[in-house]
């Protein structure tokens, strides 16, 4: 039933390819669209940015002025002094009253301006996270699609060893049974090539889980991806420039120093409270039958009025302190973010720069390995060399294929890595954000 189950979701997932290249492979650029396109976190972030963005528009509207109309109608049994001596105490009335009132906010101690300055700080917040995400979302995506591509690559190369082994074992038993050859090599050969099948069975299991994050991460199951491409024009000479960008325009930085700015809103908007509030309002009441009275009243006003609140239990202070540690709160946030990146950075680099010896290391261990082995098999056939030799030779060029594929990955995912801490990832992939900015129509109705 398991199976069955994994059959169906595979099936559906492999239905759910999106769009890529001509030939059906799918290249690393259409790895990453896929992942950002259909990742909920992202979602999540783009309405937290909507509501963000609907939240400044409501601050915004404070700044305006406000209208509110009452009105009221009924009975009322109403008893005074007048009422008592004129006769008509406690007599029923059918009493109506209407009133206008429009009022314009003055002065409040500048509660509105950080309100409004707040929320768009919030919203340099929201779009710094939003750009964070999906920045680390594609990242991501071309681990998933790296780790793919250089286990099948593996997988390949060790089903080309087992070949090689299979391919000596089987003149190592010609021999014997020729009489020319000794049971002992025949037996160290099959051990040889059950090592090899051994390795393929790791790579193998390695691959099928690297394809299973990878559907995890894309959305999708990676039936054909392309080589990633090594960009080596995107990265400086020198550490500290990538470090320099990275510190300008990473998204993580952008996002606390927004954060700096709204506990700092948040804080004047708490001391407003320290001030006293003006308001200029309009009004105009009209009563009628009201409080025991036979006849209708308009009042009209234009007015100002002042409030100013001058004792509150000291609430009002510790709001403030409060509202003052959070942002040294704020402040260490970003300064733990910037020790984080630049930490990422100098191990990138040096991630970077051990892989680029590597390469040119294994490029010649390769090319030695493989003419040594050239020179074993001729010296072996004459017998000048011996089987275990042979089958070291024909090890060591599998290995320094391996290591040579592997440091090449890890050289090409350092590059991608460099570009999602500058925050330029999307950017040099050429990913607008109207890719993953569409949010579904039903879901923005609601």
């Amino acid at each position: 039933m398991k199976k069955l189950v994994l059959a169906i979701l595979l099936f559906s997932l492999a239905l759910s390819v999106p769009a890529f290249a001509d030939n059906g492979t799918m290249t690393l650029k259409d790895s990453v669209v896929a992942a950002v396109k259909q990742h909920p976190q992202i979602k999540a972030l783009l309405n937290n940015k909507d509501a963000v963005a609907k939240a400044q528009l409501s601050a915004l509207g404070r700044f305006f002025p406000s209208l509110d109309l009452t009105g009221e109608y009924g009975k009322q049994q109403y008893s005074n002094s007048t009422t008592r001596n004129n006769g008509t105490d406690k007599r029923w009335r059918t009493p109506s009253e209407f009133k206008a009132t429009l009022t314009q906010p003055i002065f409040d101690g500048f509660d509105r301006w950080h309100d409004y300055k707040r929320e768009g700080a919030r919203l340099t917040s929201a779009e710094g996270r939003l750009v964070d995400n999906v920045e680390t979302v594609g990242l991501d995506a071309v681990r998933a699609h790296v780790d793919v591509v250089r286990l099948r690559k593996l997988v390949s190369l060790a089903e080309d060893n087992i070949a090689a082994h299979q391919h000596l074992l089987d003149s190592i038993s010609e021999r014997v049974e020729g009489g020319a050859g000794n049971r002992a090599d025949e037996m160290q050969a099959k051990g040889r090539v059950a090592r090899a099948e051994t390795t393929l069975v790791t790579y193998t299991g390695e691959l099928r889980a690297a394809e299973a994050e990878y559907i995890r991460t894309v959305g999708t199951a990676p039936v054909s991806l392309a080589d990633p491409q090594y960009l080596p024009d995107y990265i400086p000479g020198k550490a500290d420039n990538i470090l320099e960008l990275a510190l300008d325009n990473n998204p993580k930085i952008a996002v606390y120093k927004a954060e700096i700015t709204v506990a700092e809103q948040t804080k004047g908007q708490l001391e407003s409270t320290m001030y006293p509030t003006v308001d200029a309002y309009l009004s105009s009441r009209h009563t009628d039958n009201l409080d025991g009275v036979d006849y209708w009243i308009q009042d009209n006003k234009a007015m100002l009025r002042a409030r100013w609140n001058i004792f509150n239990g000291t609430s009002d202070y510790y709001d403030i302190q409060t509202a003052a540690a959070r942002i040294r709160e704020a402040q260490d946030n970003l300064q733990d973010t910037t020790d984080d990146i630049i930490r990422q950075v100098a191990a990138t680099w040096a991630d970077y720069q051990s892989s680029l010896n590597q390469i040119e290391k294994y490029q010649e261990a390769l090319q030695y390995s493989i003419e040594s082995l050239d020179m074993y098999l001729m010296q072996f056939n004459v017998g000048q060399r011996s089987l275990l030799d042979l089958l070291d030779a024909t090890n060591e060029v599998f290995s320094n294929r391996v290591q040579l594929e592997t440091a090449t990955m890890n050289r090409d995912f350092t590059v991608y890595k460099f570009l999602a801490l500058e925050g330029s990832l999307m950017k040099t992939l050429e990913i607008a954000p109207s890719t993953y900015e569409q949010m579904p129509t039903e879901t923005a109705a609601k």
